[in-house]
């Protein structure tokens, strides 16, 4: 009877995963992306919130520069009724009138955001509006961006200088 040289092949460790390694990994990266949806999802509605209180920073200092420039009065206004955000520039005094009962063309008229709210806090308790004058004051004010969940964001308006600074508000 002859012994066969016959041996067993060991399997060398570095040959690959095995099944169970690689179930484990998959189902750390299946965790991991749930976990990254949901907080950009929650964190969606703030990224709009930030957005808009950009957008109108960026009009109102449109408007500032254009008052100066142009030497005639812009008015941003916020239309509540129709959730939209206006800029009017007044007309020039020098040309003539086609309408005699409008003192302001608008310039700019933008939807406001479905879960979005703005309102102006100014020395006036009722009003919607700021106004920028030729010498780069303006009327002054704070306009507060709120969203659905609650975040403010304010768009603050100096009186003096008329200078726009935008900053996160107190929930």
């Amino acid at each position: 009877m002859e012994i066969s040289n016959f041996k067993f092949q060991i399997s060398n460790p570095r040959r690959g995963f095995t099944l169970i390694e690689l179930l484990i990994v998959l189902f750390i990266i299946g965790i991991a992306s749930g976990l990254i949806g949901i907080i950009i999802s929650r964190n969606s509605g703030n990224f709009e919130l930030k957005n808009l209180a950009k957008d109108l920073s960026a009009v109102l200092r449109y408007a500032r520069n254009q008052a100066i420039t142009e030497k005639k009065m812009y008015c941003f206004f916020i239309d509540s009724d129709e959730r939209m955000y206006r800029l009017y520039a007044g007309k020039d005094k020098d040309k003539e009138k086609d309408d005699e009962d409008e003192e302001f063309v608008q310039v700019l008229g933008k939807p406001i955001p479905g879960e979005m709210r703005i309102s102006v806090m100014g020395k006036d308790p009722d009003s919607s509006f700021i106004e920028f004058f030729p010498a780069g004051n303006s009327t002054g004010g704070v306009v507060e961006v709120v969203n659905m969940k609650g975040a403010v964001y304010n768009v603050m308006v100096n009186r003096i200088t008329g200078k726009v600074e935008t900053a996160p508000g107190e929930s």
